[in-house]
């Protein structure tokens, strides 16, 4: 085998891991990965029209 071979498969099994590793983020921590979590949905929730939006810890200190 030359060394064409081994980095070849260097780099598609570099690929695997690296998608694997991208799947279980995604799978357990959605927002860091840019999947809209819990929090984004909340926020957008609030922004329907006649919802009313939850106090957040920085409107109090702007009052």
């Amino acid at each position: 085998m030359g060394t064409e071979v081994w980095i070849i498969g260097g780099a598609i099994v570099i690929s695997i891991i690296s998608f694997l590793a991208y799947a279980i983020l995604a799978f357990f921590f959605p927002e860091w990965v840019g999947i809209t979590g819990k929090v984004a949905r909340s926020a957008e929730q609030s922004h329907v029209e006649g919802a009313e939006a939850p106090q957040h810890a920085f409107d109090k200190l702007s009052k």
